[in-house]
């Protein structure tokens, strides 16, 4: 039986940037740039009354599969807990160094760019 916090805020198909298409047109247009030291965060405005999430987590940046896979795994449960005031299409490039990152510095910087994010989804 699925949890209750899963059914509140879910994290279904039509979360996920799919396409390539999808993914180029937030990279070649971003309307809001945030970055830290280990990942950057480009981010477009949709009309979909919801957000959605892409990753790019290259093997070059991020050796072991294992952890490449814990990496996307905390950045979709952050997204799937933490909704959003304006609908964006996102895109997450991790850069080098996530991978030695604990849950809670992952979080930490998350928040961050959350925050930040927040505001100029308050404002549209």
């Amino acid at each position: 039986m699925p949890s209750r916090e899963t059914s509140i805020f879910p994290f279904t198909r039509q979360h996920r940037l799919a396409d390539r298409m999808d993914f180029q047109k937030v990279m070649q247009a971003p309307q809001h740039r945030l970055a830290t030291e280990v990942f950057l965060l480009l981010a477009c405005a949709n009309t979909l009354g919801h957000g959605r999430l892409g990753l790019i987590i290259a093997k070059k940046n991020v050796k072991r599969a294992t952890r490449r896979n814990w990496v996307k795994r905390q950045c979709r449960e952050y997204f799937r807990c933490h909704p959003q005031k304006g609908h964006f299409d996102i895109v997450i490039l991790a850069k080098k160094g996530i991978a030695e990152l604990s849950h809670d510095q992952l979080t930490q910087r998350l928040d961050k760019v959350w925050n930040k994010l927040a505001v100029y989804g308050a404002s549209s």
